[in-house]
């Protein structure tokens, strides 16, 4: 198993004075993807959790859509990469590659499109404090992040429970990952919610959309176009879930409070 992080020779500033120091820093590779012998894709990720990043991928990303449609898989953790067998259509694959854009986040790839619209926000019931709870036990936990400040983070919620979660350099990555757990346990996705320490953006939105996650849950904020998608896709969107405020910026007619 590689290791999550380096110890790294640095020259420290502090109260007016430089020293030589060792520091934790969080490691950094590139994780490639095959399907069908060609590859698909290379992730900048840490070297942990990387089959269930790149299962997690072809499902948020809309290439995959149940467990059926994967053959078989072969990862090689000292050359990083895993080939994936897949019963899809080509079209499927054409598609990514065609409709995708590159996305904003740390380890950026390529991001599929979306379409086809909810007509309804899903009917859901939260508690304000379970909300603010959930958040504020996420942060004490990720230890990694302590340690190097490099890291960002994402779990799955079930049932007032933090079921799975996972820290990469990216927040896509992170995102993936959980999902990649929650499907490879035949976790219902539509009967959970995400929750994730960096800031809402459009591909976050699209993978839940397309994952049927109900909720998303961030201590950061949103941007316009994920906002824009969560009122058009019907998704619930929560940003800087801290101490004992959030906002609601999307479905805030509903009755879920």
């Amino acid at each position: 198993m590689n290791e999550l992080k380096t110890q790294q020779k640095i020259k420290r500033y502090k109260n007016g004075n430089f020293e030589i120091m060792t520091d934790p820093v969080v490691k950094e590779v590139s994780f490639r993807i095959f399907v069908n012998y060609k590859r698909l894709v290379s992730i900048a990720c840490m070297p942990e959790n990387l089959q269930e990043l790149a299962i997690g991928f072809l499902f948020s990303e809309g290439l995959l859509l149940n467990m059926k449609e994967l053959i078989s898989s072969k990862i090689n953790n000292d050359e990083l990469y895993i080939d994936f067998q897949l019963q899809i259509p080509e079209d499927r694959i054409t598609s990514f590659f065609e409709t995708g854009e590159k996305t904003s986040g740390c380890g950026s790839s390529l991001s599929s499109a979306i379409s086809g619209e909810r007509n309804n926000f899903p009917k859901i019931k939260l508690k304000a404090e379970d909300i603010l709870n959930q958040m504020q036990q996420f942060q004490q936990d990720s230890l990694l992040f302590k340690q190097t400040g490099g890291v960002h983070s994402a779990g799955i919620i079930q049932g007032n429970k933090l079921i799975f979660s996972a820290n990469d350099i990216g927040r896509h990555n992170a995102v993936d990952k959980v999902v990649g757990m929650a499907v490879r346990n035949n976790v219902k996705l539509s009967d959970s919610y995400l929750i994730c320490s960096g800031r809402i953006s459009s591909e976050i939105v699209k993978k839940c959309i397309r994952l049927d996650i109900p909720l998303i849950v961030s201590q950061s904020a949103a941007t316009s176009e994920a906002i824009r998608l969560g009122w058009e896709y019907k998704t619930y969107i929560i940003g800087f879930a801290r101490g004992k405020r959030f906002n609601l910026y999307t479905g805030f007619d509903e009755e879920i409070f």
